[in-house]
C-alpha cells in the first residue's frame, strides 16, 4: 500500500510541476510575436520578456515602444498621440542597471 501511494504522489507531483508556467517553455520573442500588438500589449510583452528572453531588449520613448532583438533587428510600436508614459527607476545604491 505505501508503494502505490509513493507512486501515486510522484506521479501526482511530476503532474503539478509540468502544468506550472514558469516551467514550460516560454514563447518564442520575435519580431513576428509584435505584428498586430498595440502599445499597451507591447509594454505588457517587454515586462514579461525582460524575465523570460532577457536577451530581447526593450525600451520607451516619448513616442514608441523599442524592441531591439539578438540578431540586431528592431522593432517600434508607436505610443497614441494622445497617450503619454512615464517611467520611473527608483533605486537606492545606484541609478538604471
Amino acid at each position: 500500500m505505501k508503494k502505490y501511494f509513493l507512486t501515486f504522489l510522484a506521479v501526482m507531483i511530476t503532474a503539478w510541476l509540468l502544468s506550472t508556467p514558469e516551467l514550460q517553455a516560454a514563447p518564442q520573442a520575435d519580431s513576428a510575436a509584435l505584428a498586430k500588438t498595440d502599445a499597451r500589449q507591447a509594454l505588457a510583452l517587454a515586462n514579461e520578456w525582460k524575465w523570460s528572453q532577457p536577451a530581447v531588449k526593450s525600451s520607451i520613448t516619448s513616442r514608441e515602444v523599442v524592441f531591439q532583438f539578438p540578431d540586431g533587428s528592431e522593432k517600434k510600436i508607436p505610443l497614441p498621440q494622445d497617450k503619454m508614459m512615464v517611467a520611473v527607476a527608483p533605486y537606492l545604491n545606484q541609478t538604471h542597471t
